[in-house]
């Protein structure tokens, strides 16, 4: 892959993307998306929605403080 660094749009929209919270956030949306538009679930959507909203935010969180101990920067 190029180096993208140096555009000024083009860069940090590639970095988004190589970012595992984003990506655990965007797939947290999708599979919320699912349960919701599925009428098999319809019982137990709240509550499918709920955990898995719930485990998406805390794998997030996890992934912020590993990153704030380690120093991790951009």
């Amino acid at each position: 892959m190029e180096n993208t660094k140096g555009w000024p749009i083009i860069g940090p929209l590639v970095e988004l993307l190589r970012s595992r919270k984003f990506i655990v956030a965007v797939v947290t949306l999708i599979v919320d998306v699912l349960i919701a538009y599925l009428p098999q679930l319809e019982p137990a959507q709240a509550e499918l929605m709920t955990v898995f909203t719930l485990i998406g935010s805390l794998l997030v969180a996890a992934i912020a403080y590993e990153d704030g101990q380690s120093g991790k920067t951009r």
